[in-house]
C-alpha cells in the first residue's frame, strides 16, 4: 500500500478568489453557496452543512470539487457533492471525523440500502480523486479499499426490461390514450400550446429533457419541403450542449404545429436566438430571480429541473387512465417518452448502433436494453391487457351527425370540415368552429372529440387516400404510423355509418 504522500498544508487547502467551470462561468471557492446556472442546468452547493464535527473537512472538499467543476458537467459535479453529504448524513454526528478512513467507507457501505448503493460508485469517484490529490481529510487505504470493492450500480435498464408501468417506457395503448388527451385538453384549453409542442416533440425525438430546455426558436428549419429540428446534445463532453446539434425529421403534422407555435413566439418579440421554450411562457408567474448574465448564450432559456416539473406537472392533470395501474392515471414524467422512443426503435428493428446514435448515447453500453427487453414481456401484457384497454384505444370521439343542419353551428364560416384532396363535399363539421386550430385538417379531425362527421360524406375516399399515404412510407414504419390513429378513427366513422343506413333499411322493411 503506498503511503498517502499529502501536500503542504499552505499549497493543499489554498483556495483561488475566482475560479470558472467547464462552461466559462465565474465563482468564488471561498463562497459557503456555491449557486449558478450554467446553460440549462442550475447548481446549488451548500457547504455550511459540514459544520460542527465535520468543519474541518469542508476547505478540502471545496478544493477537490473545484477540479471537477473546472473540467466536469455541472450534474456530474452535483453528483460528487450529493454522494459525499450522504455519506456523512448516514454516519451520524457522535464522533467527530477528521479524516476518512477504510472502515468509515466500509460501514458506510454495510448501511446502504439497495436504492441508495449507486451512490458509492459516486463517493469512489470523489474519494479517489480525494487521494490522488494528495489532500489531508481522506486516507490512502480508503481508494484502496473501493478500488477492491465491487462497485455497485443501477440495475440497468431495470424499467426497460420490465416495461415498468411507473417510470418505464409507455405501453402501445398508453401511448395512443396520452397523445389524445393532449391534443384534447390543448383543444379545450386546458394546456398551453408549448406543452402541446413539447409533447409532439418528446414523442418525435426521444430527447433527455435538458435538450429541449437548450433548444432555440431557430432550431426549426424546412428544408425541400420537409420539416428539420437541430436538436442540441447532452453528455458530449463539450462546454455546453450548443455545441452539436443531431438533426430529426418532423412528420408534417408535427412540423407545422412546431411552425406555428414558432410564429407565435415571433410576434411576442422571440427571435432565433431566443428559447423555443422561453422562462417567460412556461412560467406562469416567471422565474422568481434572473442568475444568466446578460450575454449569457442560454438567456432567457428554462433550466431542465424547471422545465420538466412544470411539464410534468400539467400532464400529470390531464394524464388518461391505464389498466396497468388498476385505470388510475399515466404517470408522466419526461424520461418516460425517452425510453418509449427506444422501446420503438428496437421494435422496428433498428441496430444498438442507430439506437444508440438516435439517442444520443456516445457508446453502445446504455442502450442494449431497448434490443434486450423480452418481446415476451409486451406479448404478454397485451394480450392479458387488450379486452380492458379497448375503449381506451377507441380513435373516433366525436358525434355522428345527419348533415350540416344538425351540426352545432350550422353554416358559420370555419365550420366546415373539407379534404379538397379527395372531394369538394364537406366531410363534416367542428364543433369548435375551426377557430385557432393548429392541426391538420381533417386527418386529426377524425380523433377530434368536436368533429362532426356527416352521415352521407366521403369518409371512404378519405380513407382511401390516408391508406395510399401510409403505403408510400412503408420502407419507413414511424413515418407510415404518424396517420395510424386517424386512419382507425376513419374506420369508425365509416362503420358508424354503415350501422345508421342497417338500421335504417331494416325499419324500412318492417
Amino acid at each position: 500500500m503506498k503511503p498517502n504522500k499529502k501536500l503542504p498544508t499552505d499549497l493543499a487547502l489554498h483556495l483561488p478568489d475566482t475560479a470558472f467551470t467547464k462552461g466559462g462561468i465565474a465563482f468564488n471557492p471561498h463562497d459557503d453557496v456555491w449557486d449558478w446556472v450554467d446553460g440549462p442546468f442550475r447548481l446549488y452547493l451548500d457547504f455550511r452543512k459540514f459544520d460542527g464535527p465535520f468543519a474541518s473537512l469542508r476547505v478540502p472538499l471545496k478544493h477537490v470539487l473545484l477540479v471537477f467543476a473546472k473540467g466536469s458537467s455541472t450534474g456530474h459535479l452535483r453528483n460528487l457533492f450529493w454522494a459525499f453529504s450522504h455519506f456523512l448524513t448516514l454516519r451520524g454526528q457522535a464522533i467527530p471525523l477528521t479524516s476518512v478512513t477504510a472502515l468509515d467507507v466500509s460501514n458506510y457501505a454495510a448501511r446502504l440500502k439497495d436504492h441508495d448503493k449507486p451512490r458509492l460508485g459516486w463517493l469512489n469517484i470523489l474519494l479517489q480523486k480525494w487521494v490522488a490529490l494528495g489532500i489531508s481529510g481522506v486516507e490512502a487505504e480508503c481508494a484502496e479499499d473501493l478500488r477492491e470493492r465491487r462497485k455497485p450500480g443501477r440495475t440497468k435498464g431495470r424499467p426497460v426490461l420490465t416495461r415498468d408501468p411507473v417510470c418505464g417506457p409507455f405501453s402501445e395503448a398508453e401511448y395512443t390514450a396520452l397523445y389524445r388527451a393532449v391534443d384534447t385538453a390543448y383543444g379545450t384549453g386546458e394546456i398551453s400550446q408549448w406543452v402541446v409542442v413539447l409533447t409532439r416533440l418528446l414523442f418525435a425525438c426521444g430527447g433527455r429533457i435538458s435538450q429541449y430546455a437548450s433548444i432555440k426558436v431557430g432550431d426549426l428549419t424546412v428544408r425541400d419541403g420537409t420539416f428539420i429540428l437541430r436538436l442540441p446534445q447532452v453528455k458530449t463532453g463539450e462546454a455546453h450542449s450548443r455545441v452539436s446539434l443531431k438533426e430529426f425529421d418532423l412528420s408534417p403534422q408535427t412540423g407545422r404545429l412546431v411552425q406555428d407555435y414558432i410564429d407565435d413566439l415571433r410576434k411576442q418579440k422571440h427571435d432565433d436566438t431566443a428559447a423555443m421554450f422561453p422562462e417567460s411562457v412556461v412560467m406562469v408567474y416567471g422565474p422568481t430571480e434572473n442568475r444568466r448574465a446578460e450575454d449569457d448564450r442560454f438567456a432567457g432559456h428554462c433550466t431542465s429541473p424547471a422545465l420538466s416539473q412544470v411539464f410534468s406537472r400539467v400532464l400529470n392533470a390531464i394524464a388518461p387512465t391505464t389498466a396497468r395501474l388498476g385505470f388510475a392515471p399515466v404517470p408522466v414524467a419526461p424520461r418516460r417518452f425517452r425510453y418509449t422512443f427506444g422501446v420503438r426503435l428496437a421494435e422496428e428493428g433498428a441496430s444498438q448502433a442507430l439506437i444508440a446514435d438516435q439517442l444520443g448515447h456516445v457508446d453502445l453500453q446504455n442502450v442494449w436494453v431497448y434490443v434486450q427487453a423480452s418481446p415476451k414481456i409486451v406479448e404478454n401484457i397485451d394480450k392479458a391487457m387488450g379486452t380492458q384497454l379497448a375503449p381506451l384505444a377507441r380513435a373516433f370521439r366525436g358525434q355522428l351527425v345527419e348533415d350540416e343542419e344538425h351540426s352545432t353551428h350550422k353554416g358559420v364560416p370555419g365550420s366546415r370540415i373539407i379534404d379538397f384532396r379527395v372531394s369538394k363535399a364537406p366531410v363534416g363539421s367542428c364543433a369548435g368552429k375551426g377557430g385557432g386550430c393548429a392541426f391538420n385538417k381533417p386527418v386529426a379531425c377524425y380523433t377530434c372529440f368536436k368533429f362532426e362527421p356527416w352521415l352521407d360524406a366521403p369518409h371512404e375516399k378519405v380513407l382511401q387516400r390516408l391508406l395510399a399515404e401510409r403505403e408510400k412510407s412503408a420502407n419507413d414504419e414511424r413515418l407510415a404510423a404518424v396517420n395510424d390513429g386517424a386512419i382507425e378513427a376513419v374506420k369508425e366513422v365509416i362503420s358508424e355509418c354503415a350501422q345508421v343506413w342497417e338500421q335504417r333499411a331494416q325499419e324500412a322493411v318492417s
